[in-house]
C-alpha cells in the first residue's frame, strides 16, 4: 500500500480563509514529512475547518506545482497533532483546553483508553461514565470533538465527493452529529441542504449499503422531483401521475434497478400525511409554493374587498384635466379610464406593450393622486418623515429607470421589504409604510416574492401594479402577473393603442407584430432603427465582431451596446460573445488580469451583478464596471480583489465573492428584463431551438431604445414567433374561483392503490391514509384541521399498471401487448455481449 504524503507542523499563518466553504490557504512550519521536500515551511490549501495559528496539525494530500507560488500541498484530509505518549496525553487532557479535568482524572482516562486514545474516547464515550460526572463528561466530549471532530467530519464528507461549499452547509447544520446523521439517513440531505440533489445522496446511501427499495430512497427521489420540477418549468405544482413517472425514471436510472410503482406511490401518501408536500386533488405542491399562492389569495382578497373610492368622479375628472394641461398631455379615453380606475380602487393593475403610454399614465396618476390628497412631491421636504408614495421594481436597473422617468425615489422590492440575498422562500419582509405603492415590471415577480410583498402591504395602502403580460414570466415559479389579469375580482386596464415615439420608429411596431404571433413581411428589410443580417451559427461571432467594431470606431460607448442571447453555450452563446467583445472593447495588452475558472476579469470590464444585496444597495441585474484590480499581496484579506463601480457606488469584492458577478457584454434575455439599452443585438439560430419562444424574442426586442440589430437565421426567428411560451401550471386562479378545498373548509384524505404482489393485480385495494393537516410557515395560512373530509384518489388503477412493465405476467402474454425485452437490464446485455 502506498503511503500518503503528509506534513506535520505548526500553522505559521492563515493566508486565506473563505468563511462560506471552509477553503483555506495556510503556511506550515514543518516538523515532520515523508515527502522529498527540502524547505522548512510549505503552503497547504484545501477544505480545512477551524484551525488555530500556532497549533500543530498533520496534513495529508498531493504535492502540486503552482505556476506563481511554487510547490504546495493540496490537502485531502488532515488531523490535529496530539500527544501519543501517556505522559503527553495526561498533560494535554489536564490543560486549560479541558476545564475541570485534573491530572489524576486525566491519568485514569488514559488508563481506560490505552490505545488510539482520542479516537477511542470519541467512539465509546460511555466508558467515561464511571470516571466523570454527566455534566463534566459532556463538556469533555464536546471540547474533544471541537478540537478533533471537525477534521474527521470534513475528511469523511470529502470522501463522499461533496464540494467544499456543500460540505460547509452540512457541517453548519449538523455540527458534530454530521456523520451520525448522514449514516442514519443520507437522503435527509435532499430536504435539509440546498444544493444536494437526489443522485448525490443516493451515491452516499449506496456506499453505506442502503437498499434500492428503501422507503427513504423513494421519498428523497419524490422530494427531489417536486422541488426541481417547479424550478425547471416554472410550474407551482406537479400532477401526481407525472411525479410518479419522473420519480421512477430517476430511481431506476440512478442504480440500474427496477422499482415497484405502487411502493413509490405509497410514499407520495406518506409525504402528504407528514406535511412534506401539499396536495389539491391530483396536484402535488412544494410547501413554500403552496402557502405562497394561498397567501397571495388571502392578501389580495382583503385588499380588493376594501373600497378605494375617496373622491367623486367629477372631482377626479376636474383634477385630471388640470394635470393634462400642466403636463401638456392629452390622455385618450382608455388612459383616462386607467387613471380613474386606479384612483377608485384599492388594488389596480395596468398592463400594455411598448409605446402604449404606461409611463405617461404613471406620471399622470401620481400627479393626480398628489393633488387630490394635497401631497408635496418633493422628497426633500419630508426630512425624517416617510415619503407617502413608494415606487418599486424587481431589479435595481428597473427601479432606477422608474426614478429617471418620475423624478421620485424608487427602490427594489427587496430593499423596500428589507430582504437580504439569501432569504428563505417563506421569509417575510418588513411591513411597508406609506399611502400609495406603484410596482413596475411586475411580470418579473415570482410567486414567493409576490407573497412577501402583498403580505407587507397595510390595509390602508393603495396599490398599482404595472407590467407587460406578454413579456417573459418570472425566473422563479409562477406567472403571477398573467394570472392576476385573468381574475375577474381584480380590476385592471389593458392598453392596446400605440403612441409612436416618431415617424422613423419601427421597433415598437415589430414588437407588437411578434406579440400577435406574426413575422412582418418587411422583417428582413433595412429600417432606420433596425437591421437584419442572415448568417449561420458559425458566422454569428464574425458578424458580431464586425458590428461591434464599427460601433466602436464611430466613437460610441461600448456600454450602450448590448448582446441579448437565449443560451450560454455554443459559438453564438453568451459565454463566447462575452470573450469576443471583452477582447475587442477591453483588450488585455500588458495589464493585470485575474481569472475565475474560464472567465477573465480586467480593469474596465462591464460586469453584471447576480445576487440581491440590499445592505450594499446592489441587486441582481445591476450593471457595473471594474475600476481596479488589486493583487492579494496588497490587500488586508490576503486575496485578489476587484473594485467595481455600480452607478456611482463603489464595491470591493475579494476572490471569495466573485461568484456574485459575471461579464456583461452579452447577457441572457431573462437577465435583461427591466432594462433598456441604446443598441441591442439579438442573435437567433436554429441551434437555440428548445429556447425559441415568442415571449423570449418579444422581451429581447423591447429592450432596444434606439437601434435593434437582428442576426442569425430567419427560420429561427420564425420558429420563435410561431411558438407560444409554455403556459405555466399554477393554482392561483382556481383559489380565487373558490376551487381551493381549504376555502371550502375541507381537508383531504388521500387514497392510493397499494399493490402488494405483482401477480395479484386484480386484488388491488384502496388503502386510505390519515387526513392531511395543512401545516404552513406562512402567517396568513390557517393551520387548523377542517372538519369535513373529501376523498380523492391520486391514481387510477391503470396508471400504476402501465408503469409496472418489468414482469412478464400471464395477463400480458394473453394481451399480446408486451415488450419482448421485458425484464432485461443493461447488466444482462453486458453479460450477453461478453
Amino acid at each position: 500500500m502506498i503511503e500518503k504524503t503528509y506534513f506535520t507542523g505548526s500553522i505559521e499563518a492563515i493566508f486565506f480563509s473563505n468563511p462560506s466553504n471552509f477553503y483555506k490557504v495556510l503556511l506550515i512550519e514543518i516538523d515532520e514529512t515523508n515527502a522529498e521536500y527540502d524547505d522548512f515551511e510549505i503552503v497547504v490549501n484545501g477544505t480545512i475547518g477551524d484551525v488555530v495559528e500556532g497549533d500543530s496539525y498533520t496534513f495529508y494530500g498531493q504535492l502540486t506545482q503552482h505556476p506563481k507560488y511554487g510547490e504546495q500541498l493540496q490537502v485531502s484530509q488532515y488531523e490535529k497533532a496530539v500527544p501519543t505518549s501517556g505522559a503527553g496525553l495526561v498533560k494535554y487532557f489536564s490543560s486549560d483546553k479541558f476545564p475541570g479535568i485534573g491530572k489524576k482524572t486525566a491519568e485514569k482516562i488514559v488508563e481506560t483508553f490505552p490505545e488510539n486514545t482520542v479516537d477511542s474516547i470519541l467512539e465509546a464515550p460511555e466508558k467515561l461514565d464511571g470516571l466523570l460526572t454527566l455534566a463534566r463528561k459532556n463538556s469533555f466530549i464536546k471540547r474533544l470533538r471541537e478540537n478533533h471532530g471537525m477534521e474527521k467530519v470534513l475528511t469523511k464528507l470529502a470522501e463522499y465527493g461533496l464540494p467544499s461549499k456543500i460540505t460547509f452547509q452540512i457541517y453548519e447544520l449538523y455540527k458534530e452529529e454530521t456523520i451520525e446523521k448522514i449514516e442514519e439517513n443520507p437522503y435527509q440531505l435532499v430536504e435539509d441542504v440546498k444544493g444536494v440533489g437526489f443522485k448525490t445522496a443516493d451515491k452516499i446511501a449506496s456506499s453505506l449499503g442502503i437498499e434500492a427499495d428503501s422507503p427513504n430512497r423513494f421519498r428523497a427521489a419524490l422530494m427531489h422531483e417536486v422541488n426541481t420540477h417547479s424550478q425547471s418549468t416554472g410550474d407551482t405544482y406537479i400532477e401526481a401521475k407525472n411525479l410518479l413517472e419522473m420519480t421512477i425514471d430517476l430511481l431506476e436510472e440512478a442504480r440500474n434497478v427496477e422499482v415497484n410503482p405502487s411502493a413509490v406511490a405509497e410514499e407520495i401518501n406518506g409525504l402528504i400525511v407528514d406535511g412534506k408536500v401539499q396536495q389539491e386533488g391530483t396536484k402535488i405542491f412544494e410547501n413554500s409554493l403552496y402557502f405562497a399562492e394561498d397567501g397571495i389569495r388571502k392578501s389580495l382578497t382583503a385588499l380588493t374587498n376594501r373600497s378605494g373610492k375617496d373622491f367623486a368622479d367629477e372631482k377626479l375628472l376636474t383634477v385630471l384635466a388640470e394635470v393634462e394641461k400642466d403636463l401638456e398631455i392629452t390622455y385618450d379615453d382608455l388612459q383616462k379610464q386607467a387613471i380613474i380606475g386606479a384612483m377608485n380602487q384599492q388594488f389596480f393593475i395596468l398592463t400594455g406593450g411598448p409605446g402604449t403610454g404606461k409611463t405617461t399614465i404613471i406620471n399622470g396618476f401620481i400627479e393626480t393622486y398628489a393633488r387630490l390628497h394635497q401631497l408635496d412631491l418633493d422628497p426633500d421636504h419630508y426630512n425624517d418623515d416617510v415619503f407617502p408614495i413608494l415606487l418599486a421594481a424587481p431589479t435595481g436597473r428597473a427601479s432606477r429607470r422608474m426614478n429617471e422617468l418620475t423624478g421620485l425615489p424608487a427602490a427594489t422590492i427587496h430593499r423596500h421589504l428589507g430582504l437580504g440575498q439569501d432569504e428563505a422562500e417563506d421569509a417575510l419582509g418588513n411591513e411597508l409604510s406609506g399611502a400609495l405603492l406603484i410596482v413596475d415590471e411586475f411580470s418579473m415577480v415570482d410567486t414567493w416574492l409576490a407573497n412577501k410583498l402583498f403580505q407587507a402591504i397595510p390595509g390602508s395602502m393603495k396599490v398599482l401594479l404595472v407590467g407587460d403580460a406578454d413579456q417573459l414570466p418570472s425566473v422563479g415559479p409562477g406567472q403571477i402577473f398573467a394570472d392576476l389579469l385573468k381574475i375577474p375580482e381584480i380590476p385592471s386596464v389593458k392598453l392596446d393603442k400605440i403612441f409612436r415615439q416618431g415617424d422613423d420608429s419601427t421597433i415598437t411596431d415589430l414588437a407588437h407584430h411578434i406579440k400577435d404571433g406574426q413575422l412582418p413581411s418587411d422583417f428582413t428589410a433595412k429600417k432606420p432603427d433596425r437591421s437584419y443580417f442572415e448568417v449561420s451559427a458559425n458566422f454569428v461571432p464574425q458578424m458580431v465582431e464586425q458590428i461591434a467594431s464599427a460601433w466602436q470606431k464611430r466613437g460610441n460607448n461600448p456600454f450602450e451596446l448590448q448582446i441579448l442571447a437565449p443560451m450560454y453555450k455554443g459559438m453564438a452563446g453568451i459565454n463566447a460573445m462575452n470573450v469576443l467583445l471583452q477582447n475587442l472593447f477591453n483588450p488585455l495588452n500588458d495589464r493585470l488580469e485575474f481569472a475565475l475558472g474560464d472567465m477573465k476579469f480586467r480593469e474596465g470590464d462591464k460586469v453584471l451583478h447576480l445576487v440581491n444585496d440590499a445592505e450594499a444597495n446592489v441587486f441582481n441585474g445591476d450593471l457595473g464596471q471594474i475600476v481596479e484590480l488589486i493583487a492579494a499581496k496588497y490587500t488586508d484579506s490576503k486575496q485578489d480583489e476587484l473594485v467595481m463601480d455600480f452607478d456611482g457606488q463603489e464595491l470591493t469584492y475579494p476572490r471569495a465573492e466573485w461568484y456574485k458577478i459575471t461579464l456583461a457584454y452579452a447577457m441572457s434575455i431573462h437577465k435583461s428584463q427591466g432594462s433598456e439599452f441604446c443598441t441591442v443585438i439579438v442573435p437567433m439560430v436554429s441551434s437555440y431551438s428548445r429556447m425559441l419562444e415568442r415571449n423570449l424574442l418579444y422581451t429581447a426586442i423591447t429592450r432596444a431604445k434606439q437601434s435593434l440589430i437582428l442576426l442569425g437565421e430567419e427560420r429561427a426567428f420564425a420558429q420563435a414567433v410561431a411558438r407560444e411560451g409554455a403556459n405555466r401550471k399554477t393554482y392561483l386562479i382556481e383559489r380565487f374561483m373558490g376551487e381551493n378545498p381549504a376555502a371550502k373548509n375541507l381537508s383531504v384524505e388521500i387514497v392510493s392503490k397499494k399493490v402488494t404482489d405483482k401477480k395479484e393485480r386484480s386484488d388491488k385495494e384502496k388503502k386510505p391514509a390519515a387526513p392531511v393537516e395543512l401545516q404552513g410557515q406562512n402567517r396568513s395560512v390557517s393551520k387548523k384541521m377542517p372538519a369535513q373530509v373529501e376523498e380523492i384518489s391520486l391514481f387510477e388503477d391503470e396508471e400504476i399498471e402501465t408503469l409496472d412493465k418489468g414482469s412478464l405476467t400471464e395477463a400480458l402474454i394473453l394481451s399480446g401487448n408486451f415488450d419482448p425485452l421485458i425484464g432485461l437490464t443493461q447488466q444482462d446485455f453486458a453479460i450477453f455481449n461478453k
